[in-house]
């Protein structure tokens, strides 16, 4: 079971863990709802403002979505 958003928003994995690691992380505790939950972390770093986390989690989103792989491109 995860831990609550509330308790683990306050344990700073982003200090412990790189973006790829903590994807893992997040995937395997939340599954589909990462990407929620990882935007919810930077949400609430922005409200704590605390930039470096912001760009952590961000960058954690990317990598959940597929960043740095191939996109189809879109005819223009």
């Amino acid at each position: 079971m995860p831990v609550s958003w509330k308790r683990s928003h306050k344990t700073s994995l982003w200090r412990r863990l790189d973006p790829t690691q903590a994807g893992r992380v997040m995937a395997d505790c939340y599954g589909e709802g990462a990407g929620a939950e990882v935007l919810l972390r930077a949400f609430l770093e922005e409200r704590d403002m605390n930039p470096e986390a912001v760009r952590f989690w961000l960058r954690v989103y990317e990598l959940l979505n597929g960043a740095g792989k191939p996109q189809d491109a879109v005819p223009g």
